[in-house]
């Protein structure tokens, strides 16, 4: 469930036209995509805070997941033209809790080559802007397709036409390739080379947009779970998604206690913090300091350095090439004579 100021993100204006999330399979399972389109503001404060509702579901869990030491969602916030992986970033946040988050957009801009690294080849891929992340996982992608002819989860954007992998297909060559890459690509052969110079080359995007996070989180309170569950529409609710065959059964306020997670997003400030990397010292500054010191230790300039070597290319045309000022070769006693 969606909520900004009190309303239902479904009967917003912003969302008159365009969804209030969307649904895609991701490496790490299941993503739900909040203001895809982004066409719903940010608003400053508690007033325009977004409240989001998840449902963990934690009795349809399986055997496996049971015994992770941890459940629950893995939550990134990222801009809406990029498709953030919560496999190497995110916040884990577990059911029963509400958790409250401050951000701050960031600008990062970086120096291009040749003074600088990063890189503004590729503006886009199959994920959506440019980025590191996005990089290394193009680049398993391709290592995947290239061994097996087939991925594990077909890009967001699949203009290379990739197809998933069946399970006969993941099971004979593509989880072995998956972590044969893997090892690969986080144990470089040389020690003096970083794991993106030895496999898939991803540097850092000349231009970036990141989102700081501040959070912090409460228990969901007993009294709060109790509140909603005298909703019917949410008992209703709790009825449709049970299973009793399977032992799903979903009918109290506890339920509620242990599946709900409470999401509260919010901007405190709306001024944007920029990060511009530049040369600080270029040639002209090497070249301007090398004048200074032979200014001031020799007394030599610009000028000075040009007669030298015109000094130079005088001498050795006067003493190897018979060559004089008045522009005549010296004759010898023999001529003369």
């Amino acid at each position: 469930m969606c909520m900004q100021r009190a309303q239902n993100c479904a009967k917003l204006s912003a969302f008159a036209k365009s969804p209030v999330f969307s649904r895609e399979n991701s490496i790490t399972g299941t993503c739900f995509r909040i203001n895809p389109m982004g066409t719903l503001n940010a608003l400053m404060g508690d007033y325009g805070a977004l409240q989001l509702r998840f449902w963990a579901d934690v009795q349809d869990y399986s055997e496996a997941s049971k015994r992770s030491p941890y459940h629950g969602f893995t939550v990134a916030f990222h801009d809406r033209d990029s498709y953030g992986s919560t496999l190497s970033s995110g916040y884990l946040m577990s059911p029963g809790s509400y958790y409250k988050v401050d951000l701050r957009m960031r600008k990062e801009s970086r120096e291009p080559p040749p003074s600088g690294h990063c890189d503004d080849s590729q503006p886009f891929t199959t994920y959506g802007n440019y980025s590191e992340g996005a990089c290394i996982m193009e680049c398993k992608d391709r290592v995947l397709n290239e061994t097996c002819g087939c991925v594990n989860v077909v890009p967001p954007i699949n203009t290379l036409n990739y197809t998933s992998c069946t399970l006969k297909q993941w099971a004979t060559c593509g989880l072995k390739t998956y972590l044969d890459w893997h090892e690969r690509y986080t144990n470089p052969d040389s020690e003096n080379e970083l794991p993106s110079e030895t496999m898939c080359r991803c540097h850092l995007p000349c231009t970036e947009t990141n989102y700081e996070a501040k959070v912090s989180s409460s228990d969901v309170p007993m009294s709060y779970a109790d509140k909603m569950f005298e909703n019917k529409n949410v008992q209703n609710w709790m009825q449709s998604i049970s299973d009793p065959e399977l032992g799903i059964n979903y009918n109290t306020s506890r339920d509620i206690k242990d599946n709900m997670m409470v999401l509260e997003v919010m901007f405190s400030s709306s001024q944007i913090s920029q990060v511009k990397e530049f040369v600080k010292y270029t040639t002209n500054n090497l070249l301007g300091d090398i004048g200074g010191v032979l200014g001031l230790f020799l007394g030599a300039s610009l000028f000075t350095i040009l007669e030298f070597f015109q000094f130079i290319i005088m001498s050795i045309a006067k003493y190897c090439c018979m060559w004089t000022p008045g522009g005549r070769k010296k004759l010898d006693a023999a001529e003369m004579s």
